[in-house]
């Protein structure tokens, strides 16, 4: 495990570089919303697509309107957990990559160090998080979905409390996680995200799990 201190910037070249991205790549970025990584993806492949999976009903697992093989790279960046049945969706991602692709995968982690009160946090900020997979639990996931493990970064990132808070459903829950991670600052109860005041400004940590996986070729017949 690797820790790191920076801005959100910082965090993304990071995950575009762990991607590999080959200017003849024609990559899928799967996401809710606006997707950073395809921004940061898209001058280094030769072509990309961004599917906004926040038009669909979120209910049942993602189906892909592509065919096998249609992508070298197929990424998601904190969207994978957020899926109906994430794991049926990891079928669907390495469907459509190429035997000789990858996906690309960025997701909170959970290790013996963590607090069970941070998913408290998470969820209070998005009633749709469910809980944070311990690292060994996410490999096994990417794996039973028919993926090879190839490279992983394992990451406790320190980052600005603000953007975070601003991805709020409602500015009342920013502002009661901010007072509660305010609390923890002035030796209030622990919360897990381990908040401090950096430069005036109020800082948190999480823990990052970037992977990079292969499909796995079905031995001959």
């Amino acid at each position: 495990m690797t820790s790191a201190v920076g801005t959100l910037s910082t965090f993304l070249t990071r995950l575009a570089d762990f991607a590999e991205p080959r200017p003849g790549d024609e990559a899928l970025d799967l996401c809710y919303g606006a997707s950073p990584l395809a921004s940061a993806l898209t001058p280094r492949v030769g072509a990309l697509t961004s599917v906004d999976l926040g038009q669909g009903n979120g209910v049942e697992p993602v189906e892909l309107p592509y065919g096998d093989a249609a992508f070298s790279l197929v990424t998601t960046r904190f969207t994978l957990l957020r899926m109906a049945d994430p794991a049926a969706s990891l079928r669907e991602m390495l469907r459509v990559c190429r035997p000789s692709g990858r996906i690309v995968l960025a997701e909170l982690a959970r290790t013996n160090c963590s607090s069970d009160h941070r998913d408290a946090l998470e969820r209070v900020r998005d009633p749709s998080f469910r809980a944070t997979p311990p690292i060994g639990d996410l490999i096994a996931m990417v794996e039973s979905a028919g993926a090879r493990i190839r490279r992983l970064d394992l990451l406790t990132v320190e980052r600005p409390a603000e953007p975070w808070l601003a991805a709020a459903r409602d500015p009342r829950i920013a502002e009661r996680l901010r007072d509660v991670l305010l609390a923890e600052v002035d030796g209030g109860p622990k919360t897990g995200a381990k908040p401090r005041i950096i430069g005036g400004e109020l800082w948190f940590t999480q823990t990052w799990a970037h992977l990079a996986a292969e499909p796995v070729r079905a031995a001959p017949a």
